[in-house]
């Protein structure tokens, strides 16, 4: 039997910034139509800290649309060793109009209520730009779904 290998990062909440700093993103906390074509969605990582040296590669699931790839996140560079939480960020797609992994037509900042699901797992070296592994033996794991509003009006 192999060895279960833990998540090498999962995600544990999704957040805007402020000038105080991050806030939660929850239903009750909406952006604006400015905030989203102004600002991120940070998102924050729990690192695990028996894999510290290992380098992440992120993709983005907004609205059961096909995964957007972020850059690839290396220990000792994009993040320092020995940090156990990372904030990172995203950006709501800039389309008017897109079609999620089904067909169905999908409107990305448009108002309401949008699904965010954020999937990691280890680098490894030597598939640099190739097929990324996002399976339980690379260390993968896929964050539960993040419900976040976007409120009508709000443009400045």
């Amino acid at each position: 039997m192999a060895a279960e290998i833990s998540p090498v990062a999962t995600v544990t909440g999704l957040y805007r910034g402020t000038f105080s700093g991050l806030e939660p993103l929850t239903k009750d906390t909406p952006l604006t139509l400015d905030e989203v074509r102004r600002n991120p969605v940070f998102y924050e990582l729990e690192l695990h800290p028996e894999q510290e040296d290992g380098d992440l590669i992120i993709d983005v699931i907004y609205d059961n649309m096909s995964p957007l790839r972020l850059p690839d996140l290396m220990r000792g560079t994009d993040i320092p060793r020995g940090v156990r939480f990372w904030p990172d960020w995203f950006e709501v797609p800039p389309y008017r109009e897109m079609h999620d992994t089904d067909g169905r037509r999908v409107y990305p900042r448009a108002p309401g209520t949008h699904t965010v699901r954020i999937r990691t797992a280890r680098r490894k070296r030597e598939q640099a730009g190739k097929v990324r592994d996002f399976s339980p033996a690379n260390g993968g794991s896929t964050s539960p779904v993040f419900e976040l509003v976007i409120a009508a009006g709000g443009e400045s």
